[in-house]
């Protein structure tokens, strides 16, 4: 739905009590350059946030060593349908997240994960805008420069 720049998402994110991140399988495949792995952002912004991630795929074990501890592995779909329903029961988040933040998933995946949420914001951190999201990033054109959205990111997640 709307483009938001790294350090507007970055001010958003900050803004909002229940977050709950998710992983997907990507966060393992994608290598940058520079030897850094998706799953590194995952797990700044999971660390700069102070929020709970929801780990699809097999994503826990790598978040866990790199010192998220509040996390567990999840079904994505699960967590998408858990916003349907009225009371939360999902003990990864003690309330219902007012926003699900996507990561590490194929865009077409992402964007189809958004588009289904009922009751709640979504942000699909891809490297492909998401229609369906309430805020997404530009498309980047490039590995590097989606890894330098990252970067800008989670540097304002900080400050």
């Amino acid at each position: 739905m709307a483009v938001k720049e790294p350090k507007e998402l970055a001010t958003y994110l900050k803004g909002k009590k229940n977050v709950l991140l998710l992983t997907g399988s990507l966060c393992d495949e994608i290598d940058f350059d520079d030897g850094k792995m998706l799953l590194d952002y995952a797990a700044d912004i999971a660390k700069k946030l102070d929020v709970p991630v929801a780990a699809t795929a097999n994503t826990v074990k790598g978040l866990k060593a790199r010192g998220v501890t509040n996390t567990a592995k999840k079904l994505v779909a699960e967590m998408v349908d858990y916003m349907r329903w009225s009371p939360w029961r999902e003990p990864i988040i003690k309330e219902k997240p007012e926003v699900l933040v996507f990561i590490g998933y194929p865009p077409e995946v992402g964007n189809s994960l958004a588009s289904t949420v009922k009751d709640g914001e979504t942000v699909v951190l891809g490297h492909v805008y998401a229609d369906y999201a309430t805020y997404s990033l530009h498309d980047s054109p490039s590995l590097r420069h989606y890894q330098q959205r990252l970067e800008e990111l989670v540097q304002a997640l900080g400050s």
